[in-house]
């Protein structure tokens, strides 16, 4: 394919956009960013990786850093880079130094697959240049097995593909934020950490060539957090309550299967029936008890939740004063979508307020399932109180049936029948309830999880060697899709000549 300088130039202003944006403040002292640039193949293989390593010196000194490079440069000064086998040495003035290394095709964290199709045929991303039909592009992410830094399970992925609306029609994306960009339609995808994804673009096209896909890596560290802990002492609680219940349930099934005996072995059935009442009327006073103290917490749980999103939201309008919009916990996803919408903002805008909705709207829906939980926990406390209610009647009715040997003959068999569904229920009980409080703070780790980004310290990607890492960014991008463009050799005019012009020329004098 033809180097097509136009292409060339917006992919590297892109690039030094994303870099700009998405690289935090440096440390200080020794303390380093990497940022990783991968050029991917048409197909998402690795072509060749580079990494721009950032320092910000407050004293002039020597920076000693690690990495087997095929080639490095300083970016900046003209300050001499030293390598000694994978250890580079710069002795730099103050401020910040950037040096570049050449990783050559070394693998990343993620592996990208890019399969293209034109009317259900598959081709190469040069090939499928120029032509028409029912596109379908298939992006495949998966991790790839030299990942040993974590990056796959703590860093999120922002993708960004770019149709032409003038040769691409009848878009479909599934999971994508799409937006208009002048005469292109953008589309948005957000990979969380430890997920992967499986995209597929769909289109009508004429004459198809599209920009190159970039995908961006970086690490998320939201401050996201529940005390669990009243909580979990709640559930224990309740979980006890329950192994009593299920406890006693066993010893008033024992009593009544002791009982159907006979009437001879009626007294004796009675008296275990009375204790087997006794003890499942203590555990469902204690499941009672405890389901009662749990409700009693749901209101003050699900306020701490508002609080929490109400915190959000407010965090969320100081960052978006500039653009003159204010979030309510109502109306966030309508006015962020209506602006993330607007042809007035720039691309790393539409970009920040992406990730403000994605990150209010995956709050939300925790506070939504956490309201879902209190009423469920609130209508079990209440049926709990019925329960005991019955077991206390049971008690009562275990005493009148000492007494009433000839009732309890025919009695026997009913309530023997009855006591297989009430074990079978309580012996469930037990087994879904056992260890429940690990279940629950578990289950909000898992949804709490991939928005920390991991708790462990942030480790490079060039070298296991370099500890004062503060940030790893990852930039990559595909090469554009793009029609060969074939060289016409310019022909010679044959010139109208009379016959002194002919010999002067010939004699190189005209």
């Amino acid at each position: 394919m033809k180097y097509n300088m136009k292409s060339s130039v917006k992919i590297l202003i892109t690039l030094i956009i994303i870099t700009l944006f998405i690289i935090p403040a440096a440390a200080s002292g020794t303390q380093k960013e990497e940022v990783v640039y991968v050029n991917l193949n048409g197909d998402g293989t690795v072509d060749h990786v580079y990494t721009v390593n950032i320092f910000d010196m407050q004293t002039a000194g020597r920076i000693t850093d690690y990495g087997s490079y095929y080639s490095v440069r300083n970016m900046v000064t003209t300050d001499p880079v030293n390598v000694s086998g994978d250890e580079i040495t710069i002795d730099t003035s103050a401020g910040k130094l950037y040096y570049e290394g050449d990783l050559g095709s070394a693998p990343i964290p993620w592996d990208v697959d890019v399969t293209y199709f034109m009317d259900g045929v598959p081709y190469t991303a040069d090939e499928i240049a120029g032509k028409s039909g029912n596109l379908e592009m298939h992006i495949v992410i998966t991790k790839d097995p030299s990942d040993s830094g974590d990056f796959y399970k703590n860093y999120a992925l922002m993708m960004t593909a770019t149709l032409d609306a003038n040769k691409c029609s009848n878009i479909t994306a599934p999971g994508a934020t799409m937006a208009n960009v002048g005469s292109s339609k953008q589309l948005s995808f957000t990979i969380l950490p430890d997920k992967g994804a499986n995209i597929v673009i769909a289109a009508s096209v004429v004459d198809f060539e599209m920009d190159a896909i970039s995908i961006n890596g970086i690490r998320l560290t939201l401050d996201v957090d529940v005390d669990t802990t009243e909580m979990e002492d709640d559930l224990v609680e309740l979980s006890d309550g329950i192994v009593e219940l299920d406890d006693g349930a066993w010893e008033l099934s024992d009593g009544v299967g002791n009982l159907s005996q006979g009437v001879a072995n009626a007294s004796v059935g009675g008296y275990l029936i009375k204790s087997g009442a006794a003890t499942l009327a203590s555990g469902t006073s204690a499941l009672s008890s405890g389901l009662t103290t749990l409700s009693g917490n749901s209101a003050a749980l699900n306020g701490g939740a508002d609080q929490v999103f109400d915190g959000l939201i407010s965090t969320a309008n100081s960052e978006l004063a500039a653009f003159n919009i204010t979030l309510t916990t109502t109306n966030y996803a309508q006015v962020l979508n209506g602006a993330i919408s607007s042809p007035d903002i720039t691309q790393a805008q539409k970009k920040s307020l992406t990730d403000i909705l994605n990150q209010l709207a995956a709050y939300d829906g925790f506070r939504a399932s956490l309201s879902a939980y209190t009423t469920g926990v609130d209508y079990a406390s209440t049926n709990a109180s019925a329960l005991y209610a019955g077991a206390l009647n049971l008690s009562t009715g275990a005493l009148s049936l000492s007494y009433g040997l000839d009732e309890l003959r025919s009695g026997t068999y009913t309530l023997q029948d009855a006591m297989v569904n009430l074990t079978d229920g309580t012996g469930e009980l037990r087994d879904n309830t056992t260890g429940l409080d690990t279940k629950f703070t578990d289950k909000i780790n898992e949804v709490l999880d991939p928005l920390r980004g991991g708790t462990g310290n942030t480790k490079s990607y060039v070298s296991a060697k370099n500890t004062q890492v503060t940030s790893v960014q990852f930039v990559m991008h595909t090469p554009a899709v793009e029609k060969t463009e074939v060289d016409v050799p310019e022909t010679e005019t044959e010139e109208d000549l009379n016959l002194i012009q002919r010999v002067l020329r010939l004699f190189g004098l005209a």
